[in-house]
């Protein structure tokens, strides 16, 4: 594999999400101010459970993408995936789409919602949110769990691939419209992957906010630098399901995360398990769940 395929699959493991094409029942969504009503959080719930799951979706998608694992785990947990702001039909009166801010969010709606014993489960992008509501101690949050995410922990990287990955990122500024589903053609699915959920990708990532979208990548990018660190701070063990499509570095999880880590691999899908093969990726999760009980 040359260089600048492993460049881009390394951006794909950084902040993709997708989701599969596919009909299902359809779900009423519901809304909800926090934050002073400067944010309006647009939200689906399933379920009654002791214990909350709270699913974050990944750059460019919505809450839509977890309308499986809302109907798997309704039957016994409080299910809740949320748009975050900026991308879906949620909303927010700011500039600033740090990392940092879409964890205040986080932590605004389990607030406002009073919910209690939450597992949040963040694909891609969402596991850096994920990770900085951690980070905070909150006591409601018990677990945490992430998909697909964690998985370039200390990788080093050459000053040539930096730079391909620096002159890659002008293109999705400079025309987003057309980079970004290009880019997601070219190395975010798995050779099974259907033309349905291609379609239905490229589609969501063409009609995103790309100045929104474009602020968000950046901003993650460079709160994943310290990634390391943070998970050195981390008081909850972390548990992932990730694809084997690109390696999850263990040696550096082993490195860092103090408080444990446990790694579930699904094989043979791209960087989407939850969608790609929603019925396996259900019972992983299901048995990562058990475990944080």
């Amino acid at each position: 594999m040359n260089r600048k395929a492993i460049l881009l699959i390394v951006i794909a493991s950084l902040l993709a999400s997708v989701g599969k094409a596919q009909t299902q029942e359809t779900m009423t969504a519901k809304q909800i101010e926090i934050r002073d009503n400067k944010v309006e959080i647009n939200y689906l719930q399933q379920g009654d459970g002791n214990t909350t799951l709270l699913f974050l979706h990944g750059w460019c998608i919505d809450a839509t993408y977890w309308k499986n694992q809302l109907q798997y785990f309704s039957q016994k947990y409080s299910v809740y995936a949320i748009d975050l702001p900026g991308f879906g039909k949620s909303k927010a009166q700011r500039t600033n789409w740090t990392i940092e801010e879409y964890a205040n969010d986080v932590t605004a709606f389990i607030d406002t919602m009073n919910l209690t014993n939450v597992v949040i489960i963040g694909h891609s992008m969402a596991g850096e949110i994920m990770l900085q509501s951690a980070l905070a101690n909150n006591p409601k949050i018990v677990g945490i769990v992430g998909i697909d995410n964690f998985k370039v922990i200390d990788v080093v990287f050459t000053p040539e691939q930096m730079k391909q990955m620096t002159d890659f990122l002008p293109l999705l500024q400079n025309d987003f419209k057309n980079s970004a589903p290009a880019y997601a053609d070219m190395m975010l699915f798995h050779p099974s992957t259907s033309n349905e959920v291609k379609n239905r990708v490229k589609t969501d990532f063409a009609n995103s906010n790309s100045v929104i979208a474009y602020e968000t990548l950046m901003t993650q990018m460079q709160y994943s630098y310290a990634d390391a660190q943070r998970l050195e701070q981390l008081n909850n063990k972390l548990y992932l399901i990730n694809s084997d499509y690109f390696p999850t570095n263990n040696d550096g999880l082993k490195n860092h995360c103090k408080s444990g880590f446990q790694v579930e691999t699904i094989s043979a899908t791209g960087h989407y398990p939850m969608i790609e093969k929603p019925t396996e990726f259900n019972l992983i999760l299901d048995k990562v769940l058990t475990a944080i009980k």
